[in-house]
């Protein structure tokens, strides 16, 4: 009974984990931090590995071609 329930609570914090992590992320604002969030809600980690992958990272900056 107690492997049954260390499992299901195992499995849920892995659905939720995804959602927390974009939740708390300073990458995207308002409506498109909605998209990500409903996209993991459906996809859940597929959704977190794209998110990763194509949102950049605040801060980054484009780098200068040398002459």
């Amino acid at each position: 009974m107690t492997y049954d329930l260390m499992l299901l609570v195992g499995a849920i914090s892995a659905y939720l984990l995804p959602i927390g992590l974009i939740s708390g992320s300073r990458r995207t604002h308002k409506h498109e931090k909605n998209a990500w969030l409903i996209g993991t809600l459906v996809f859940s980690w597929l959704a977190l590995l794209m998110y990763f992958s194509i949102i950049p990272k605040q801060g980054m900056k484009p780098k200068r071609k040398m002459r």
